[in-house]
């Protein structure tokens, strides 16, 4: 029988995942940073190399500023390296993703992600220049980048019966790693709430979605999902530095 080759190495890439959570855990070596570190790890794998991965805060033009956020996944193509080597900040123009990771997703711990990935909703992105808008052949000169917001989790106290659907309504994608659990992804059924000129619209927009949930290579669902959507979100950008050195008016 032909083996899967690319569903086994994400398989394998899982139980990896799970098993160094879980022996961090068992003896008592909890720490948030070594919980970020692995996923990191799984996620340099995969990630295109055009990507860079981070943690720190994303700041626009404006002087307002995120939470500060356990990964960052950005384009480096347009961000100077001062921004991440000096300062730990990140320009919400290059920002693809935002993931937030709990040992134990609690009640309290799911809203605390959520409050965290959504204090990005107060950032503006602004560009310069020309860019190519996502229907092909319309020049347009602004646009708003909608980054995709992740919570990964090593296990959960809800009950296996419980669903997540409604909180889908806040992120993109949420990963429990423990056996038997789920990976919910949301899928939004408008490209055009990817990419978009107005801002209202496009959050108007992403209020339609499907939501699936996973249980079986939910690491290769995360990981080719988010690389999907990385495709369709990151048309070409022309970042206006100016609008950072001018401050907020």
């Amino acid at each position: 029988m032909k083996r899967k080759i690319l569903k086994d190495i994400f398989d394998n890439l899982e139980q990896s995942l799970y098993s160094d959570m879980n022996i961090r855990i068992q003896h008592n070596l909890e720490d948030g940073k070594y919980r970020e570190y692995l996923v990191k790890n799984v996620l340099t794998k995969v990630i295109p190399s055009k990507y860079s991965i981070t943690n720190g805060f994303i700041i626009d033009s404006n002087n307002n500023i995120s939470q500060e956020m356990d990964i960052i996944i950005y384009d480096k193509n347009y961000v100077p390296p001062f921004f991440e080597e000096t300062y730990t900040v990140v320009p919400i123009e290059a920002v693809i993703a935002i993931i937030q990771v709990k040992t134990t997703l609690t009640k309290q711990a799911l809203q605390d992600s959520i409050d965290n990935l959504n204090s990005i909703n107060k950032l503006e992105s602004k560009t310069g220049g020309k860019i190519i808008s996502a229907t092909g052949g319309l020049l347009t000169e602004k646009r708003f980048i909608a980054p995709y917001k992740i919570i990964v989790s090593y296990k959960t106290d809800y009950s296996d019966t419980h669903s997540f659907i409604d909180n889908m309504k806040y992120v993109d994608m949420l990963y429990i790693v423990e056996k038997g659990k789920t990976l919910t992804i949301k899928h939004r059924k408008n490209i055009d709430a990817i990419v978009n000129k107005d801002k209202n619209q496009l959050l108007e927009e992403q209020k339609n979605y499907n939501v699936e949930e996973i249980k079986d290579s939910r690491l290769a669902f995360f990981t080719l999902n988010l690389l999907e959507k990385m495709k369709l979100i990151n048309n070409s950008i022309i970042i206006n530095y100016e609008e950072y050195i001018k401050g907020a008016k």
